[in-house]
């Protein structure tokens, strides 16, 4: 953990204050959640056993808090709880909780969070940018089905990176698809154990594959080759599994499977990755990206920036976890809630942008926050297919330009009114192709 002052402060603040007014923008409300968490929201019912590539236990800061009933004279109930080492869990502790209280509440719910998270790190690990302390600026959205919302994410990834004056040539997105994974998984009949192992050197691959220490890519090779054939997993399989690890043509590498489950999920993960690119967002379909088999259910996605003398390896990433919110409603008639987001590390940010001279280019922003009850002045309703979110986009261009905070819809189209009202937006326009 570090003490900041003077302009290592102000390099941080501009960058979150840069991020949100893109966020603003396009229609998300800010929401903030305590810093102390309860330890029962990262158990392992659920967030699994690796929430996150290189995930322990350990890592977190566990304590007791001592919760006095009446007065301080009364005998306390210690709570188990920890600092909170990511936002998404709160974030989705906090809609359970308006879920409870208002189970007909109206979706999506697109937000936006920059809270400090904690992990303890090992001490050799700690570096300068790498402490115990770091800056979260997420983004999410609730109640929102696969697709456009998908698209989104990964659209304000790499206009969030363009308002910094980040190259737009220079983002890279690489997305993976979790179905994919676990459908592997299953077809190999490798437990839960195997399936840790395989995914943290699966992950760890794609960043060797991505430019992160690619020295490292034999060894992880040669770990994934023994939990397969410890598992004893068939030719064909293993041979896909090899094939993922080291190849940039995963999707051809898992085609040789004929598996319809595994085609229904190319059949999704293709038309979205041909709208980022009509986007102009540079996409990589890397299928040995994965994140978590067990916290996301979909796609997973890791966001890369290329410069002339290095690579920023993962500066942030996201991808959609349906099966998140239930858990924080129990007895509810919920058995998901779609949802989707991402997450920058503020503190590599500000470390790319100083590489690339970026900060010290532009030197001041201009931002406000409105106090406006609706968080949007126009509604878009693009209906549900992926070219109509691109043709959405195209048409709010010119008023988000101007300052103008355009939302797109991104829910289900027959309540579209409902969310009008609910967010109270005085303006819909309907642009569908």
């Amino acid at each position: 953990m570090a003490d900041l002052f003077g302009l290592d402060l102000r390099k941080r603040q501009f960058v979150t204050a840069s991020l949100a007014k893109v966020v603003r923008l396009h229609g998300y409300e800010q929401v903030e959640v305590p810093l102390v968490e309860r330890a029962t929201s990262f158990s392992e019912d659920i967030v699994g056993r690796s929430p996150w590539p290189e995930w322990d236990v350990r890592g977190c800061f566990y304590m007791l808090v001592p919760d006095y009933s009446a007065s301080y004279n009364s005998e306390p109930t210690d709570t188990e709880a920890l600092l909170v080492p990511e936002g998404t869990i709160s974030v989705t502790r906090w809609l359970g909780r308006q879920l409870a209280e208002n189970p007909d509440m109206t979706f999506p719910v697109k937000l936006f969070y920059d809270m400090p998270c904690f992990r303890n790190e090992v001490v050799s690990d700690l570096t300068g940018l790498k402490r115990r302390q770091f800056t979260q600026f997420g983004l999410e959205v609730l109640g929102a089905e696969p697709g456009n919302s998908d698209i989104e994410a990964i659209y304000l990834i790499a206009r969030c990176l363009e308002e910094l004056g980040v190259p737009k040539n220079s983002t890279r997105v690489r997305v993976g698809d979790v179905g994919v994974f676990n459908r592997l998984i299953k077809l190999s009949q490798l437990d839960a154990d195997a399936a840790i192992q395989v995914k943290e050197a699966l992950d760890a691959l794609a960043e060797c594959k991505a430019g992160k220490l690619p020295e490292r890519a034999p060894g992880l090779v040669d770990q994934l080759t023994h939990v397969l054939d410890t598992g004893g997993v068939e030719p064909t399989l293993r041979a896909v599994w090899l094939k993922l690890a080291g190849t940039s043509d995963s999707i051809n590498a898992v085609k040789v499977l004929q598996d319809s489950v595994i085609q229904e999920h190319l059949d999704r993960l293709l038309p979205l990755s041909e709208v980022l690119r009509d986007l102009g967002i540079w996409v990589e379909i890397d299928l040995s990206v994965v994140r978590s088999h067990e916290y996301y259910t979909g796609i997973a996605f890791e966001i890369d920036v290329i410069a002339a003398d290095t690579v920023f390896v993962e500066v942030g990433g996201g991808g959609r976890y349906d099966k998140l919110v239930k858990h924080f409603v129990p007895g509810g008639p919920f058995d998901s809630i779609p949802a989707t987001g991402f997450a920058f590390g503020v503190e590599r940010l500000v470390e790319l942008l100083d590489h690339l001279d970026l900060l010290h280019k532009a030197e001041e922003l201009y931002t406000s926050i409105r106090l406006n009850v609706a968080p949007a002045e126009i509604l878009m309703t693009p209906g549900l297919t992926p070219e109509g979110y691109l043709s959405a986009v195209r048409v709010a261009a010119g008023d988000r330009t101007t300052g103008r905070p355009v939302d797109i819809y991104l829910g289900k189209p027959d309540v579209v009114e409902q969310y009008a009202a609910a967010r109270k937006i005085p303006q819909t326009v309907s642009c569908e192709p």
